[in-house]
């Protein structure tokens, strides 16, 4: 009995340092954001090279799987809403699956997947071959010049693709009104702006941040926590990936 409770209380004490660390890292980087001299012009370059890797370079992939999705999903909800004689409902119903869910948290997970998953690896091959103490050596502060244009760059382009993606599904979703309800343009729009609150856009954009902070923080946590081994790599990214599906 006295055993278990050693082992329990080593786990309650490893697991509450687990989250101490979390969130006074998450914490100091913070801290840089609100600070003006981070942003200097070698921090800038890497925060836009971020934002293109993360954001631009998917941009065709994504349109297509948001045409799928909104066409598929908006004629899903439309098709229960007649089931269940709520009609009337339509508007709110499409802008709360849509806009309120499933735009932030389809954004994250390809963003969790594509680049949270690259900038894991990156950070854990950097940590296993001492580049981030070379960049210790040389004075390069790793929070302002590695970590904080990739969690900027997670948090706009989460944000960004969150909206073109909602965007994107409510427009191909009038294909499917128009055929399955024979709802016009100008009658589908107005059931969509009729239901269309400010809390909408501003649930859409606190999940956004939030997921892409997250999408990032995690990821670059756990590179820095790989031990000093090649094979450890492959189980801090799978860590990391865990932790994001965890938290999302």
């Amino acid at each position: 009995m006295l055993q278990f409770l050693e082992k329990l209380g080593a786990k309650a004490i490893e697991m509450f340092g687990s989250v101490y660390e979390v969130f006074h890292f998450a914490f100091v980087c913070l801290f840089h954001a609100l600070n003006p001299r981070s942003y200097n012009p070698a921090m800038i370059m890497v925060l836009i090279k971020q934002i293109y890797f993360t954001a631009v370079q998917i941009i065709p992939l994504f349109i297509v799987m948001a045409i799928v999705f909104g066409s598929v999903i908006i004629g899903v909800v439309i098709y229960l809403a007649t089931q269940y004689s709520l009609q009337s409902e339509i508007g709110v119903i499409i802008i709360t699956v849509v806009i309120d869910e499933f735009a932030p948290f389809f954004t994250a997970l390809l963003i969790s997947l594509r680049s949270g998953a690259a900038v894991n690896t990156e950070i854990a091959v950097m940590k296993v071959n001492n580049e981030l103490n070379t960049l210790n050596v040389y004075k390069i502060d790793l929070i302002d010049y590695l970590f904080l244009p990739r969690i900027i760059g997670g948090i706009i382009s989460t944000t960004f693709l969150s909206l073109l993606f909602a965007i994107i599904m409510l427009t191909s979703g009038y294909i499917f009104t128009f055929f399955y309800m024979s709802i016009d343009l100008s009658t589908y729009k107005y059931l969509l702006l009729d239901a269309l609150e400010i809390k909408d856009l501003l649930i859409l954009l606190a999940k956004s941040f939030a997921f892409g902070v997250l999408s990032m923080l995690i990821p670059i946590y756990s590179g820095l926590k790989t031990q000093k081994s090649y094979t450890a790599i492959p189980v801090s990214v799978l860590n990391g990936m865990v932790l994001i599906f965890k938290r999302t």
